[in-house]
């Protein structure tokens, strides 16, 4: 009974993931079973009694049960084995995980997202305050505090940033991630907006939290001022007293690495009045562009020889987007490999129900047993090519030395055990389910759909062409002669 519940629950999880292919292995089990139990009866075999006639349909229909319990078997146990071959070539190839990938930024670099200077500007004031008590004989209470106020005004006029990102991947594991090197240059050209002098605090946000900066450099009008900033906050800050109209020209630059993308973020609180961001990809070319989410699209792309320059500009401009790239997917070991075996399992399932089916209506001795020999020497082939793929030249040179010789020698076995034009369309679909369409739906699987019904209509054609053929061989009941003369 549990082994009956559990056939059922594998059928089940088969008909929710896989409804057609499904349909069409209860159709070649129903053939099965019905050819099972209406099988004619021997020309040497008397007239029997009822209850010798009971005894022939209750073995038949005992022999038509056991063997579809043993078709299901095979199709419980050779499925779980594609499943493991396809894990266990993923475990090994390319195999991305987020553990993995937060090893590697704590080793390498997380994703940088660079923010804009800011700065504050303000004056302090000393002011008396007059506080008068309550008893009116008593004098007023002078107290003297110091009054901070804000300068709102924008100084900056115009922003010139310059970053030159390469890529440089990582490995970890069995797959390879997405990193980058960035060479970064930023410059400011600020003016102290008011009549008067000011104190101001300058904050320039660093990109990521815990990341490695090199080669850090800070000029502030020609003079180096890094030694007077403070890292407070993963920013750098530096106090500086302004002149009144005092113009500033700062200069950040530094070298750094992270991953998966780089994003400037420009200010949303002010007006951006003269801006312009010259990003450098050197090896990463305009096909493979792709920008963050909440990115802008550059001003202008220059293609250069293997790589291109985004160049983005803003004049009097208020927006909170930003700019920046994204890295594109790297091919990762295996990958051919690998996307032609997640398709094997319905490339097999299709197999599977054209043995049964066909084998069946061909009327071929011991089909059953044809069709689950059949259905395991495929699913071993399916193992050998995730096993021999890093020796044989990889997928091609697998598939080439192999699995199409593999194929094409089941394929001649088929043409012997089923004659005619049966055996040669029987044949050519095992090519199709077991070749074609895995390899056609692994590399192109922007169409994966359309080689999916086409192989549908593929085994619809032929399971109706078998199933007249069947009918029209079937020779028809003879009248009994009891009944006519009655």
């Amino acid at each position: 009974m549990k082994i009956l519940l559990k056939l059922l629950g594998r059928a089940g999880d088969l008909a929710d993931t896989q409804p057609v292919i499904a349909l069409f292995l209860a159709g070649a089990l129903l053939a099965v079973f019905l050819t099972s139990i209406l099988r004619k009866k021997s020309p040497a075999e008397p007239n029997p009694s009822l209850l010798w006639t009971l005894y022939h349909q209750a073995q038949r229909m005992l022999w038509a049960v056991m063997l579809i319990s043993f078709l299901a078997a095979a199709l419980c146990l050779l499925r779980p084995y594609l499943h493991q071959t396809l894990a266990t070539f993923e475990r090994e190839h390319g195999r991305i995980t987020e553990a993995n990938y937060n090893a590697v930024q704590t080793i390498w670099g997380a994703e940088q997202t660079q923010g804009d200077l800011a700065m504050d500007m303000y004056y302090e004031e000393e002011v008396t305050e007059r506080i008068e008590s309550e008893d009116l004989t008593k004098p007023a209470v002078l107290r003297k505090k110091i009054v901070r106020h804000e300068i709102t005004s924008n100084p900056f006029l115009s922003d010139r940033h310059e970053v030159t990102l390469r890529q440089n991947p990582r490995k970890k594991g069995s797959a390879y991630y997405d990193g980058y090197e960035t060479n970064c240059r930023f410059t400011w050209k600020l003016k102290n907006p008011a009549d008067r002098d000011l104190k101001s605090v300058l904050v320039f946000p660093l990109p990521a939290a815990g990341a490695m900066y090199d080669a850090i450099t800070a000029t502030l009008n020609g003079r180096d001022v890094l030694a007077q900033m403070q890292l407070k906050d993963a920013a750098l800050r530096l106090e500086y007293d302004l002149k009144a109209n005092e113009p500033l020209d700062l200069a950040i630059s530094f070298t750094s690495r992270g991953m998966s993308y780089w994003y400037f973020q420009t200010k949303d609180s002010q007006e951006t009045r003269d801006l312009v961001l010259t990003l450098n990809l050197p090896d990463l070319a305009k096909a493979k562009l792709n920008y963050p989410g909440g990115c802008m699209t550059p001003t202008e792309i220059k293609t250069t020889p293997g790589g291109c320059v985004l160049t983005y500009r803003l004049n009097h401009a208020i927006s909170n987007k930003g700019m920046g790239i994204s890295l594109p997917t790297l091919p990762q070991p295996g990958e051919t490999t690998r996307a032609v075996l997640d398709h094997i399992e319905t490339g097999w399932l299709f197999i599977f129900a054209m043995l049964v089916l066909g084998l069946t209506l061909a009327g071929i001795d011991h089909a059953v047993l044809f069709s689950i020999l059949f259905g395991t020497a495929i699913a071993c082939i399916y193992g050998l090519l995730g096993d021999l793929s890093d020796l044989l030249f990889g997928f091609w040179g697998t598939a080439i030395l192999v699995v199409l010789p593999l194929l094409l020698l089941l394929t001649w076995l088929v043409r012997r055990a089923v004659p005619g034009v049966a055996g040669n369309l029987a044949a050519l679909q095992m090519l199709l389910y077991g070749l074609i369409y895995p390899s056609l739906a692994g590399l192109d699987s922007d169409r994966e759909s359309l080689y999916f019904n086409i192989c549908v209509i593929a085994f619809l054609a032929m399971a109706a062409w078998q199933l007249l053929l069947y009918l029209n061989t079937v020779p028809k009941p003879e009248p009994n002669p009891v009944a006519s003369t009655t």
